[in-house]
């Protein structure tokens, strides 16, 4: 019995030790300058996805800005643009695709879908059950329906599925690529990413020439006809920019690799807890959490350091060249 008392005591001091450790936060030595959010959004971000924004009365952004003319109802949410349509999911499971203010396609799946992408008739889907769909709108036919695997909790960052000539990439909720033909809607191949048991969705999805590029929280792969390489990290996001890869990481360090995976570069924002990134002309615009833009060139050899008024505490997105938080918005120079 004593023993047993005092495994609880130890085990009960470990966590209470574990609980105690102060978190460190970037402190930048050096203040570059400063700059303030400008202008306003019609209302706060009530939902976030990889490739899209909703705000609380509606409307819309896309990786483009704001789309006022796109007013959603309560309990949708956007996920994606594809050819000047919109797609939006609910959490019961319905999607629309929109063209402007008109729905163009409904259909009830039996889960909500966290990510899908549209081609001419065909839609890509995910749901949040790792299910992959391939749909043909034109004909309101499902040409696959396939559950790839079970998963115990996901990214809200869900890539969108790719689609190539005559296949599609579809990324999952467990940490593969599922390689689909367009017109069979037949699986010809998959591959694992990652295989970690929670948070393992494909974040991060992009072709390149003869180049896949997948990523999840701790893994990127490269795959080509003549080469598959990994990475292994903290990963929190991965942009593809001018013949490079970069990765943020959940240390404070930023890599830069070549389309092989070969590191180039790597530098550090010590403690930096990395919130959105745009890549822009010879730089790249990182918010960093505690309220910094930090922007840094492309070959990582020159910093400057940003105070923002204010910390990012609530939703936020990145278009192409704006940053978007609750209600607020920073344009890029």
């Amino acid at each position: 019995m004593k023993y047993i008392l005092a495994i609880c005591i130890a085990f009960g001091l470990l966590i209470f030790s574990g609980c105690s450790t102060k978190r460190k936060y970037f402190e930048p030595q050096n203040i570059d300058k400063e700059m303030s959010y400008s202008q306003n959004l019609p209302s706060s971000i009530k939902y976030t996805a990889r490739d899209g924004a909703t705000l609380e009365d509606g409307q819309i952004i896309t990786k483009t800005g704001l789309k006022n003319t796109v007013k959603l109802e309560e309990n949708d949410r956007f996920i994606g643009e594809f050819d000047g349509k919109f797609i939006v999911s609910n959490l019961d499971g319905t999607l629309k695709i929109l063209d402007l203010q008109n729905t163009v396609y409904e259909r009830k799946f039996p889960q909500a879908i966290v990510a899908a992408s549209l081609s001419g008739s065909k839609l890509a889907a995910l749901s949040s059950r790792n299910t992959i769909y391939l749909v043909d709108i034109y004909r309101d036919s499902v040409d696959l329906e396939y559950v790839v695997g079970d998963t115990y909790a996901q990214d809200s960052r869900t890539a969108a599925p790719i689609f190539l000539s005559s296949l599609i990439v579809y990324p999952t909720l467990d940490g593969k690529i599922m390689i689909v033909d367009k017109t069979s809607g037949n699986i010809i191949r998959d591959a694992v990413v990652s295989s970690e048991p929670f948070f393992n969705n494909i974040i991060y999805l992009d072709v390149f020439e003869d180049k896949m590029f997948a990523a999840t929280a701790t893994k990127v792969m490269m795959i080509s006809p003549s080469l598959t390489k990994e990475y292994s990290g903290q990963i929190k996001d991965v942009i593809l920019y001018k013949n490079r890869i970069y990765v943020l990481l959940k240390d404070g360090f930023i890599e830069a690799m070549d389309l092989n995976l070969n590191s180039i570069a790597k530098t550090e924002f010590k403690f930096a807890i990395f919130s959105n990134i745009i890549p822009k002309g010879d730089y790249l615009y990182i918010i960093e959490k505690t309220g910094y833009l930090l922007k840094t060139n492309l070959d990582l050899t020159s910093q400057e350091v940003i105070e923002l008024n204010g910390e990012i505490e609530d939703k936020s997105f990145a278009s192409k060249n704006t940053f978007y938080y609750d209600d607020k918005i920073l344009k890029l120079d």
